[in-house]
C-alpha cells in the first residue's frame, strides 16, 4: 500500500472528507488530494500534522509499524524522536535547576562547600553535555533516515507515473475483403507526456486470434511537429482477432520503459456505422403509393419526413449523410435525393457516438408524387449515403412497403 493510500484510508476511517482535512492540516483540498494520488508527498511537517489530526503514527502513514507476525518496528519512529526531543528539553531544565541550585548552595552553606559544590556541578554538565551530544545525533540520524524513506517514496511515484498523455487509433479505409481474408489499414498516433532529446518511440502490436494470433510486430514511429509519435505507414488489423498496443520509449541515454496503451476489438461492426431508421411522424413503417394523376402513374410516400439514429465509431468524422429514393433498384438517377441535417449527439459507449439526423422529402411541386416510367414499380428503397472526411462512404437501405 502507497503513503497516498495510507492517508486516504486514515481519513475516511476517521470520516472526514478531503476539504474538512485540508482545511485541518492548513493546506489546500488539491495539494490533499495529489498526496492521495502519490503525484506528490507531504513534508516532514505536514506528516506529523496529518498523523495528529487522523489520531495514527506517522510511521503507520510511512507503512514502518510493526507487523502482525511480531517483527519490531524500526528504532528511528516518531515516537522515538519525540522520547529524545523530550530527553533533551529535560536535561535543559535539569540543569538550569542544577545553575541555581549551585548558586543557592555557595550562598547557603559558605566557603567551606564550594570545593564540592563545584565538583557536583562539573560532573552535572558534564553529563548533560554528553546527553545532549547523544540527542543531537540520534535527532540527525532519525531526520536523516526519514528524508530517505521520503525520497524511497518519491521515485516509486516516479516510476509509476504514466509516460503517456493520449492516444488514438483510426482507420484510413473501409473494410478490405479478398482471398486472404479480411482487413482494414489503420492509423496510430501516440502522445508522450513529456519529450526529451534523442527520445525515440515503437510501437508493439501483438496479435490474439485471426490469421497472425501470437505474435508480436515493433513498428517503429516518427516523432511530428506536433508532439505526437505516429507510424510511418497504415498497420494492418485482421477482422476477428483483437489487437493489443503497447508503447516502448528510449531516451538518450539508452533507458528503455513500456507502457500499455490498450486493446482494439477488430469485429467489422467496429469499423462501420449503425443506422436505425424512424419516423418523426410515428408510423415507423415507411410505404409508398402509385396511383395515376392527371393521366400519369405517380409514386407517393406515406411518409415523406425522415429520420435517422446514427451510431459512428468515435474516430470517424462525418462529413455529410443523404437519402436516396429509387425504384427497382435502379442504378441511374434516384427519383428524389434530400440531405439530412445533425439534430442531437450523444455518447453510446463501447467507442460509438450516437447522432440523430432528420430530413423531409416533401417539397411544394412535388406534392402530388413523382412521376414514374411506368406503372410497374415493384420494388422502392430509401438508401442513406454517410460520407466521412477520410473520403468513404457507408450505405445502407431500408425497403418501403407496397400500399394500396
Amino acid at each position: 500500500m502507497t503513503l497516498g493510500q495510507r492517508i486516504q484510508e486514515a481519513r475516511k476511517n476517521k470520516g472526514l472528507s478531503q476539504e474538512a482535512l485540508a482545511e485541518q492540516v492548513g493546506v489546500s483540498r488539491q495539494a490533499l488530494g495529489k498526496w492521495e494520488k502519490d503525484t506528490a508527498l507531504p513534508s516532514l511537517e505536514n506528516l506529523q500534522v496529518l498523523a495528529c489530526v487522523l489520531d495514527v503514527g506517522v510511521d503507520e502513514l510511512l507503512g514502518t509499524a510493526a507487523q502482525q507476525n511480531g517483527t519490531p518496528e524500526p528504532t528511528l519512529t516518531l515516537d522515538a524522536l519525540r522520547a529524545l526531543l523530550d530527553a533533551r528539553d529535560a536535561d535543559k531544565r535539569r540543569r538550569s535547576r542544577l545553575w541555581g541550585g549551585a548558586a543557592l548552595g555557595v550562598a547557603a552553606v559558605l566557603f567551606c562547600v564550594m570545593a564540592g559544590a563545584a565538583y557536583q556541578y562539573n560532573r552535572q554538565v558534564q553529563t548533560l553535555a554528553q546527553n545532549y551530544q547523544a540527542v543531537q545525533t540520534q535527532l540527525s540520524r532519525t531526520q536523516a533516515e526519514l528524508s530517505d524513506q521520503i525520497e524511497e517514496l518519491q521515485a516509486a511515484v516516479r516510476q509509476g507515473e504514466a509516460t503517456v498523455l493520449d492516444w488514438q487509433w483510426q482507420p484510413t479505409s473501409k473494410v478490405i475483403h479478398d482471398l486472404d481474408g479480411s482487413w482494414v489499414n489503420v492509423q496510430v498516433e501516440v502522445t508522450p507526456r513529456t519529450v526529451t532529446d534523442g527520445m525515440t518511440g515503437q510501437l508493439v502490436l501483438v496479435h490474439q486470434g485471426g490469421p497472425y494470433d501470437g505474435t508480436t510486430e515493433l513498428l517503429a514511429m516518427s516523432l511530428g511537429t506536433d508532439g505526437v509519435y505516429r507510424v510511418a505507414n497504415d498497420i494492418i488489423f485482421h477482422i476477428g482477432e483483437t489487437a493489443e498496443l503497447a508503447v516502448q520509449w528510449q531516451d538518450a541515454a539508452g533507458t528503455v520503459t513500456q507502457e500499455a496503451l490498450g486493446t482494439v476489438d477488430c469485429s467489422e461492426e467496429n469499423f462501420r456505422p449503425r443506422f436505425v431508421w424512424g419516423n418523426p411522424g410515428g408510423d415507423y413503417s415507411y410505404g409508398y403509393r402509385v396511383q395515376e394523376t392527371d393521366g400519369q402513374p405517380r409514386l407517393t410516400l406515406t411518409s415523406y419526413p425522415v429520420e435517422l439514429e446514427i451510431e459512428r465509431p468515435v474516430w470517424m468524422q462525418v462529413q455529410a449523410v443523404t437519402v436516396e429514393l429509387r425504384v427497382n433498384g435502379a442504378a441511374g438517377e434516384p427519383m428524389a435525393k434530400i440531405e439530412l441535417a445533425c439534430q442531437g449527439t450523444w455518447d453510446s459507449g463501447d467507442g460509438f457516438q450516437g447522432e440523430v439526423w432528420q430530413g423531409n422529402f416533401w417539397e411544394e411541386e412535388t406534392k402530388d408524387g413523382w412521376i414514374c416510367q411506368d406503372d410497374a414499380v415493384t420494388t422502392a428503397d430509401l438508401i442513406v449515403h454517410l460520407y466521412d472526411t477520410s473520403g468513404n462512404v457507408w450505405t445502407d437501405t431500408r425497403p418501403l412497403s407496397a400500399r394500396s
